[in-house]
């Protein structure tokens, strides 16, 4: 590996490669961001053209933070990012922070993503990663964030990484930004031109074919054929005649192994110990680390230091020195005698424990050191499992893993690593690995506690992964155990609450919300009694009790807020905002949501976000506001991805599938929905108002009322007890009457009406409830005067595509043309504005109502700004005004990941590269008005 940081040597073979990437970096200093992956093996040169790179791009003024990640990284949370981060030159003190150890979590990523677009408002930026397949999870998961977030930046990531190893969270990382078509370059291995083109560079004189056929065997690896020119030269089995470098002598190297041996054997014996000890690092390390290892005074080794620098064993990397390339460490490693080599550990540990460096790189020390330094080892692996987990769970579950490898299968601390293990690897995803591992823990016998909160974990792990059924099993056996303790009973009752809601069983939830409360709010356990609340606030609006799904929800929420902690970790503010919602209060629920996404942010809680991104997805769609429902809904999947949170992307697609229909792309909506079920064909479960609606939506649009009816049976059928849907949008009554209707199913048509009265009924107080009841009722009578009731009812909520659907079901039942006609323009009027465009066209198929205008006032005709959608406008409008991302989300009342999907799209329609390109086209093309 070579530092970013150190001087660059020639690049040969690859002058398309180095204008591609110098284009690219270059591009940062013109405004336009982006992303860059080199991709090739180990030594071919990465390092090399990056660093050429991004030497241009710093003469043309451009910032550059650079650093290589190590492997010792993936057990450290963001350590990668920000390291790279500390390296910015110029140096930016918003970024200081970076460097408090408490801060690096999850919660700082919107800090980040702020402090990096408010630098490069300033000065342009490169990022750029080596050896990025030793990435840390954190580190990615905020990568793959940043990458779109500032893609309207003059930000350029570039990345580069080798194919292997593969599963890494860096690796997926790089896979994913080739996926989503950034772009990528391949190094391959050079030609016969540039292997002699760098023999004669580092031999200093043209080579002959002595030279050439040697460096052959190195199969076009620029760092072997190096090595190999070098270390010739300096053994004198490369000599320099009539200035042409020629091959002599015997027991010439065949592999870089040998290589490197006989590059060690030129070097004093001085200089080869302090290469040793050095080797046992696997980081960059100072003079003065080596001389602890070494136990002599540091000054001595400057010599030492100098003659391995000369020899290009070792390279400067800032205030700290690193091997040339990480192959030539593991080479030098493998020369240690293992008695020596365990000493050296040892004593390894040691300093990095005065150095404050991660738990795992102590780890790995000590699990070198011999039977005493395993266990020392387990222990400061399970620690550091539990440490990172909220943050990094893939890594987690890596560390856990490890640990109990190190373990005998009869060890009796064994069962508490186990019970930790379960949760960690259920989280990380492995729920196969998780339950094995509980199930054979469980059969060895354990005392009642530690029984019950394996359970328990398999039952939290099982429910987050949305496999409900099986959470609900494990929770039953949890509370099954003998004399559990009251505080454990207690969160198997509230997790058990939420798994049995969206397993169907109401009643049982309901019961198990109760219990948690009390149990929890009797023995302290805060989180479950304000989990269990929130459960029953669930069941209380698929009952339809919205007073009491607000109560249950707003007690949680006082609860959380009086006592914090974990109580606060489990944010009831996701269902205080969605009963409020459900309630018309509109303006409440999105400071609800604002507030509690401040406190998500501040509080690091990761699988908090995507709720946060579906509610209030479904509260813009109820405003209308449907572009910007589609962008906040598409934030909540990308970041469901990213957490690996697939049962929360369940939803989300579902939300996303529906707007699709509402704006008239079917095949994006049968994209969404395909997408759901490959995630729902993994055993996901979701509320089967999240599942099957979408799907009777869909099908209502390409297949006809008959197959939509026949998609949404059940929902129907069970809207008497379970009248959520038209709970949570009163247009899905008269949407589904009208579905039966047309379907000739009449019953069914009578049993949505029946059910929106009975809703209205319990819910006097509801002006939305009554105005479904009256418009699904109307659609099945056609009575003009029931419409005409649902009309002036919607007029007075904040529902403003409720109101068009009842307008447009008045005019077409009213005998006043004139009237008609009135209602259908403002029904027209309404879906254009909000972009409902499937209505907007049956609207004017129908009732022959004025057409939309093709081009909206605001800019001057032709303008490709028309292109745009009017939220996307008003982003354009804003980032005129010299705005960033943020600024422009707290001035629109939207999320910052709704502005960064706008941008993205904006970019595209009009094929602008930067914000200023962006600015200039509003600019010219706004009216003065």
């Amino acid at each position: 590996m070579i530092s970013l940081t150190a001087p660059a040597a020639g690049t040969f073979g690859r002058d398309r490669e180095l204008a591609v990437l110098r284009t690219a970096v270059s591009g940062a200093a013109e405004g336009f961001g982006g992303c860059t992956i080199v991709t090739g093996s180990a030594g071919i040169g990465k390092s090399h053209l990056v660093r050429a790179s991004i030497l241009g791009a710093q003469a043309r003024g451009v910032s550059v933070a650079a650093r290589a990640a190590f492997e010792l990284d993936r057990a450290a949370p963001l350590i990668t990012l920000a390291g790279t981060l500390q390296q910015l030159r110029p140096a930016e003190p918003a970024i200081g922070w970076l460097r408090e150890e408490d801060d690096a979590q999850y919660r700082t990523l919107e800090r980040l993503g702020a402090a990096l677009e408010d630098y490069a408002a300033r000065r342009p930026l490169v990022i750029a990663i080596d050896d990025a397949q030793w990435m840390d999870e954190l580190s990615a998961l905020a990568v793959a964030e940043l990458v779109p977030a500032l893609a309207s930046s003059p930000v350029r990531w570039v990345f580069a990484h080798r194919p292997a190893p593969s599963g890494t969270p860096g690796q997926h990382l790089m896979e994913r930004l080739v996926r989503d078509g950034h772009e990528q370059l391949t190094l391959g291995t050079l030609d016969d031109d540039a292997v002699r083109r760098l023999c004669a560079q580092v031999v200093g004189a043209d080579v002959d074919n002595t030279v050439l056929a040697l460096a052959g065997g190195c199969d076009g690896n620029p760092l072997q054929i190096e090595q190999l020119v070098r270390t010739l030269h300096r053994t004198g089995q490369l000599v320099v005649a009539d200035g042409i470098g020629t091959v002599v002598g015997e027991e010439l190297p065949s592999s870089f192994i040998t290589i490197v041996d006989q590059m060690l054997h030129g070097l004093s014996s001085e200089a080869q110990e302090l290469l040793q000890a050095a080797a046992v690092f696997g980081r960059p390390f100072a003079i003065e680390a080596v001389a602890e290892l070494l136990d002599v005074r540091p000054g001595p080794l400057v010599k030492q230091v100098k003659e391995a620098l000369d020899a290009r064993v070792l390279v400067n990397n800032g205030d700290e020195l690193e091997f040339v390339h990480d192959l030539v460490r593991l080479a030098v490693y493998g020369t240690l005698n293992p008695a020596v080599a365990t000493m050296l550990h040892r004593q390894a540990a040691v300093i990095a424990r005065e150095e404050g460096r991660p738990p795992v790189e102590v780890a790995e020390h000590l699990l070198k050191t011999g039977r005493t330094g395993r266990r020392e080892a387990v222990t400061i692996l399970h620690e550091a499992a539990l440490e990172v987990a909220p943050a990094a769970p893939s890594t987690a579950a890596d560390l856990i893993e490890r640990a109990l490898d190190m373990m005998g299968e009869h060890d009796p601390a064994r069962v508490a690593l186990v019970a930790d293990a379960v949760t960690l690897l259920a989280s990380a995803g492995r729920l196969e690995r998780a339950q094995d591992l509980g199930e054979t823990a469980l059969r060895a016998g354990l005392d009642p506690r530690t029984d019950a909160m394996l359970k328990f974990g398999l039952a939290e792990a099982f429910k987050h992964a949305g496999h409900n059924r099986l959470a609900v099993e494990w929770a039953d056996q949890g509370l099954a155990v003998p004399a559990v303790p009251g505080s454990v009973a207690a969160k198997l009752h509230a997790i058990r609450a939420h798994a049995r809601f969206y397993s169907g069983d109401l009643p049982g939830a309901d019961e198990d919300g109760e219990a948690a409360t009390a149990a929890g709010l009797a023995t302290g356990e805060y989180a479950a009694s304000v989990f269990g609340l929130t459960g029953r606030s669930l069941v209380a609006q698929a009952e339809g009790r919205l007073d009491d799904a607000f109560g249950h929800a707003e007690r949680a929420t006082g609860i959380a807020d009086q006592v914090r902690g974990d109580a606060a970790h489990r944010h009831p503010r996701i269902w205080l905002g969605d009963a409020q919602a459900c309630l018309d209060r509109f303006d409440e629920a999105e400071e609800t949501y604002r507030r509690g996404r401040r406190e998500s942010e501040r509080l690091g809680t990761a699988w908090s976000t995507p709720l946060w991104h579906y509610y209030h997805a479904a509260l813009l769609t109820a405003r209308g506001r449907l572009d910007d429902a589609v962008a906040e809904a598409e934030a909540g999947v990308a970041i469901a991805l990213n957490l690996t949170a697939y049962a929360l992307a369940v939803p989300l697609l579902g939300q996303l599938t529906r707007l699709a229909v509402l704006q008239g792309d079917l095949p994006q909506a049968q994209a969404h929905l395909a997408h759901m079920h490959r995630r729902m064909a993994a055993g996901i479960t979701a509320a089967p108002e999240d599942m099957y609606w979408p799907e009777g939506v869909l099908q209502e649009a390409v297949a006809g009322p008959e197959a939509a009816l026949a998609a949404l049976t059940g929902l129907v059928d069970a809207l008497p007890t379970r009248p959520v849907l038209i709970a949570q949008d009163p247009t899905t009554a008269p949407a589904l009457v009208h579905l039966a209707v047309r379907a000739g199913d009449l019953p069914r048509a009578r049993t949505v009406v029946a059910a929106a009265r009975a809703l209205a009924a319990r819910n006097p107080r509801q002006l939305s409830l009554a105005a479904a009841a009256d418009h699904a009722e109307g659609v099945l009578t056609g009575d003009p005067w029931l419409l005409r009731g649902a009309v002036e009812r919607f007029r007075r909520t904040p529902r403003r595509l409720a109101l068009a659907g009842a307008l447009e079901d008045a005019a077409l039942n009213t005998a006043d043309d004139q009237q008609g006609r009135a209602w259908a323009a403002e029904a027209i009027a309404i879906v254009t504005d909000c972009r409902a465009e499937r209505a907007r066209r049956r609207l004017e198929f129908s009732l022959g109502g004025p057409k939309a205008p093709t081009e909206r006032p605001g800019f001057r005709p032709g303008s490709p700004l028309h292109r745009l959608t009017p939220a996307e406008q008003n982003v354009a409008l804003q980032v005129a005004l010299g705005l960033q991302n943020r600024q422009v989300a707290s001035a629109l009342h939207l999320s910052r990941h709704t502005v960064d999907s706008h941008l993205r799209k904006i970019f595209t329609k009009l094929d602008v590269r930067s914000r200023v390109e962006l600015a200039n086209l509003v600019n010219r093309d706004r009216l003065n008005t």
